[in-house]
């Protein structure tokens, strides 16, 4: 088992970030039961201007891309990237054992 931090930035459209919360607060909880997903957590940037992150903790890429394919297949992926302004910004980080 290997740490696979993931940090995602979105920039939100203008028009109703609160959808999006409320979006993420709805499927948020199956996230954080997916196999391999150690947490998920979410921040918001400055108010008024549509910053959000992700941060989640994965057993491994395998098991975030094996997610990331699962909520693709469902329709919910669309329906995520239809509230941001331009395309997340996704880091994938590898654990450093110093």
């Amino acid at each position: 088992m290997s740490d696979t931090p993931i940090v995602v930035t979105l920039r939100l459209t203008p028009s109703n970030p609160e959808a999006f919360e409320s979006f993420l607060a709805e499927i948020l909880p199956d996230t954080r039961k997916a196999k391999g997903c150690r947490s998920c957590k979410t921040f918001t940037g400055t108010p008024g201007e549509g910053d959000f992150m992700l941060v989640q903790e994965w057993d491994s890429t395998a098991d975030q891309q094996a997610y990331m394919a699962w909520r693709d297949s469902t329709g919910v992926l669309k329906s995520f990237l239809g509230h941001l302004a331009k395309p997340a910004d996704v880091q994938i980080w590898n654990a450093n054992p110093a």
